[in-house]
């Protein structure tokens, strides 16, 4: 009986020692087909929704190892690098832009070197299992679901994301420059809108500094209990301190995503790249106005990351 017993348990451990190995050996082999940026993505969704792999980690069994489509989005990615520097463009292609169904949008892994984007991005709203929302905000069903120029904002910010790590910028000193000029008064109040009519110049235009909407950006992800159309208007905003709130925030703010997006996007809400895709002399025009925002100490940690025709 003691013997049944033990050959029992034996082959119980034995089982689990091998369904663990074999979970373990399925991980490592998925995640280097995705870290690799491999073409041969034939590998189902159906393992992970197997209830046998329900041990493996969720941010894995979340994801569609399948790639976007490079064709119909090679007006996104052309516009999405031609704001980084050229030097890094062969880089940036290389990081794989797969399906990830943990994603609402997209999310880029740093560490790791990939960008995950919603199963929907590639689908019009027809094809969409959210079509019916989409259709009582008021669009088509031939309507893509993701536009060109949002597109082209996420790839941006999650190219940012992991050109930091690639770059390695430090996240502290980062930081403490974006704090300094936070509280800076020369580089303007916090407002959605940009206009700030008491620094108007004499011939009634907006001064460049005076369209501080990156800065207000910054707030809203940092202190982000309000709405982006309740900015304070009794300038409550100067006394959050910034820099006790941001170290004892959990997750902090994307300081260098958020910042290098509002300038370096600058332009993709224009009439010409909504229709075009391509960014003309005026959209640089913008992202210029949008570096002005910025302190020269926090633009010193892009150095070798924005186009080279952004900083002229």
């Amino acid at each position: 009986m003691r013997t049944t017993k033990y050959h029992g348990m034996r082959n119980a451990f034995l089982v689990a020692l091998l369904l663990l190995g074999f979970g373990a050996g399925a991980t490592i082999y998925l995640k280097n087909s995705v870290i690799a940026g491999l073409r041969s993505y034939g590998i189902s969704l159906r393992i992970a929704e197997t209830p046998i792999f329900s041990f493996l980690p969720r941010w894995f069994l979340n994801r569609a190892a399948i790639p976007i489509s490079h064709e119909r989005n090679a007006a996104v990615l052309k516009s999405a690098l031609e704001v980084f520097d050229p030097s890094l463009r062969p880089f940036l292609i290389s990081v794989p832009i797969i399906f990830d169904s943990s994603a609402k949008t997209a999310r880029s892994y740093s560490a790791k070197g990939y960008i995950g984007v919603n199963p929907d991005w590639d689908n019009t709203v027809l094809q969409s299992p959210f079509r019916e929302i989409y259709e009582q905000r008021g669009m088509k069903p031939e309507d893509p679901v993701f536009l060109r120029r949002f597109k082209t904002s996420l790839l941006i910010h999650e190219f940012l994301h992991i050109l930091q790590v690639h770059q390695g910028i430090e996240n502290r000193s980062l930081y403490e420059a974006v704090a300094r000029w936070y509280v800076d008064p020369r580089y303007g109040k916090p407002s959605p809108n940009g206009v700030v009519r008491a620094d108007t110049t004499k011939d009634r235009r907006a001064d460049s500094l005076a369209y501080n909407r990156v800065k207000y950006v910054i707030w809203h992800q940092l202190y982000n209990y309000r709405r982006l159309h309740e900015v304070p208007l009794d300038g409550s905003w100067k006394d959050m301190h910034y820099v006790e709130r941001y170290q004892s925030a959990k997750r902090g703010v994307e300081e260098f995503a958020y910042i290098g997006e509002e300038i370096l996007a600058s332009g993709s809400a224009s009439e010409n790249f909504i229709k075009t895709g391509q960014w003309r002399d005026n959209d640089w025009k913008e992202k210029k106005k949008r570096l002005l925002e910025v302190s020269p100490e926090v633009i010193a940690l892009y150095r070798g990351v924005f186009n080279p025709d952004v900083l002229r």
